[in-house]
């Protein structure tokens, strides 16, 4: 009985092996055919982008928040790298060419320092295709089905970052 329990334990984890294998190639076209389709997408206009994250908090699940204020275009945001909590001020802009960029200085544990992250958004139809600048994939932000596992389903109104960001500015 372990013989053959051992025999169907081996060949199941072959097969899934060999299924996972045949996947990788799948996938990496697949990542191919996304930065083919960016690339012949147009530049979502900046009141497109103004729209999408204007008084609204991008939710990183666990591992943070940021929050796109009309106020003087404040960017709030808190997060959380292996335990160790830190948060964000700064401001947030529109520099043109489908870009949305934040500019502010995280304060954590490992000290303060200052970083500007922007990232570029294309549309082809009603698809919407973001990257990290300078050198980050393009995936679909928001697909036309608008999938729950979009990351622009993420994208929340409201403020979910300032009350989290202020108890992590109060502990001493």
């Amino acid at each position: 009985m372990k013989r053959v329990l051992g025999n169907c334990i081996g060949t199941a984890l072959a097969c899934s092996i060999g299924v996972f294998a045949f996947q990788l190639p799948a996938a990496a076209a697949t990542a191919a055919q996304v930065a083919e389709l960016a690339s012949q997408a147009e530049a979502v206009p900046d009141a497109g982008i103004y729209q999408m994250y204007q008084n609204r908090s991008w939710l990183w699940g666990q591992n943070g928040a940021g929050f796109f204020a009309v106020q003087r275009r404040q960017f709030s945001a808190w997060t959380s790298d292996k335990g160790k909590l830190g948060y964000g001020d700064g401001i947030w802009f529109l520099p043109g060419g489908g870009k949305l960029c934040f500019r502010a200085k995280w304060h954590g544990a490992g000290g303060d320092s200052d970083a500007l992250t922007c990232f570029e958004h294309r549309q082809a139809g009603r698809v919407v295709y973001q990257r990290k600048i300078p050198d980050g994939d393009w995936y679909v932000f928001r697909s036309s089905d608008r999938n729950m596992a979009d990351e622009f389903m993420k994208i929340k109104y409201g403020d979910y970052a300032t009350w989290k960001q202020n108890r992590i500015k109060a502990k001493p």
